[in-house]
């Protein structure tokens, strides 16, 4: 499809993040911070400026002309130029919603001047979004996903992923095909080992791709795809020597991810997105932000049951995720990796340097990956053929003549094609890398940043 299909209106639902987050505080906070305590660093950095990084400005720049169309795309510029690194950036008109949630409500958000600014914004550009959508959202707010969050158990950890609209299962299916695999004999990014991750891979995504929907309109039970019969079954579809042929296409996003742990063991793996990089890249007045474009991961074919329509939980790329110890249920870790339909592949790959290999943290998040797709499609609609392999810098070269001869298309990435390789973030106890360390029961947390994006780990 053409860019400019991606901005249209239809594109955006209910902008559900700050309900969300909100229904967050009120059923897991202390409550001993208010909303105004919550809100305020991120109200002072809006008012008093961030500085731009030099990847977020290498984004920025290349992806402004997705927002340039609006009206108000100045408000994402500085004196009608992308931010280079270095920049301070203010957002006046964010500070301003912020504070209004802080001192209001949602209701200062989902209804009023806001709701009308967003749904005016929307229909201008052919969506169907109205005023009434957002008050809804607010007064009947959707059902919450059914039951506790799914899980496998993995190599004496259980493994914790959010349910479908999400991609979760498609890391839980992987891993649960894998647990019956010797990882470490086969060695750290040999052909072996990346064929094996591969084809594992190439499995869980088209098995999941029927889950990956609203789920009151899948009929199918999620649990019955994470059992040690049906991970089986998909082990009987991998051969050792030969790459399955798969040509299929998935729709792309984009995310943030922040991990958090206190001085208390409370932890929080959270994921926003806006889908791509901007979104829709239409900006409501005196909103100072963009609209997604999460919509567009529904289909069009009328028999999926991710079809687009009214009152609909589009597909998620997003899975923030957690690890805990199976015999003690004790927190071992709180990881993401964001960056499309690299997510649960750069899960697994992160969390299996941990866990099969001994990495700590940031050596886990270090290591080269390697990608089931194309982290680079022709178009943002789809992800690619899962027949190709992408090979990121750091990675051996001589090995893709053996990847080659088991049918993989191979490709190498370097440069600055490594930031679509994925971009991830842990918090872990030694326990989960070093089972036998003499600091297994010390209250120590480790963490990691990837060096491919503009984040870091810190202690407060």
């Amino acid at each position: 499809m053409a860019r400019e299909v991606f901005n249209h209106g239809l594109w955006v639902s209910v902008p559900g993040a700050i309900a969300g987050m909100v229904k967050i505080i009120e059923e897991f906070g202390s409550g001993k911070l208010t909303m105004k305590d919550i809100l305020g660093p991120a109200i002072r950095l809006a008012e008093g400026g961030v500085p731009i990084p030099f990847k977020m400005a290498m984004i920025w720049d290349m992806y402004q002309d997705s927002f340039r169309h609006s009206k108000n795309a100045k408000d994402l510029l500085i004196d009608g130029k992308a931010p280079v690194p270095g920049d301070i950036i203010y957002a006046p008109k964010l500070a301003k919603i912020l504070r209004n949630v802080a001192d209001f409500g949602l209701e200062s958000f989902y209804s009023g001047a806001t709701a009308q600014n967003i749904a005016s914004a929307v229909q201008e550009y052919g969506g169907a979004l109205t005023t009434e959508d957002m008050k809804e959202h607010v007064l009947n707010p959707p059902n919450p996903l059914p039951g506790q969050a799914l899980s496998v158990d993995f190599n004496g950890v259980t493994i914790w992923e959010m349910r479908p609209n999400t991609m979760g299962i498609v890391a839980l299916l992987a891993f649960n095909v894998l647990k019956a695999y010797d990882i470490k004999s086969l060695g750290h990014n040999t052909p072996d080992y990346i064929h094996l991750v591969a084809e594992v891979t190439k499995q869980a995504y088209l098995e999941a791709w029927k889950y990956l929907c609203d789920p009151k309109c899948c009929s199918r039970r999620v649990e019955d795809i994470l059992t040690e019969d049906f991970a089986q079954k998909l082990r009987d579809k991998i051969d050792p020597e030969i790459a399955y042929k798969c040509p299929q296409h998935f729709v792309s996003s984009d995310t943030s991810y922040v991990a958090a742990v206190d001085e208390e063991g409370n932890a929080c793996s959270f994921i926003c997105s806006n889908a791509n990089y901007f979104g829709t890249g239409i900006i409501p007045d005196d909103c100072g932000f963009v609209m997604h474009d999460r919509a567009k991961a529904m289909s069009l074919e009328e028999d999926s049951t991710n079809v687009f329509g009214p009152n609909k939980l589009p597909l998620h790329t997003n899975m923030p995720a957690i690890v805990t110890e199976t015999a003690t249920n004790d927190l071992l870790a709180v990881f993401g990796v964001v960056g499309r339909w690299m997510q649960p592949q750069g899960q697994v790959q992160v969390l299996l340097n941990m866990i099969a290999f001994g990495m700590d943290p940031q050596v886990a998040l270090n290591q080269p990956r390697f990608f089931v797709g194309d982290p680079l499609p022709p178009s943002d609609t789809y992800l690619g053929s899962l027949q190709d392999l992408c090979l990121e810098g750091g990675i051996d070269p001589s090995l893709i003549p053996s990847l080659e001869s088991k049918g993989h298309v191979c490709r190498f990435f370097s440069g600055y094609k490594r930031e679509f390789m994925g971009k991830g973030h842990v918090i872990a106890r030694s326990k989960l890398f070093h089972p036998n360390s003499a600091e297994r029961s010390s209250k120590t947390w480790w963490s990691g940043a990837d060096p491919r994006s503009d984040g870091c780990a810190m202690g407060y």
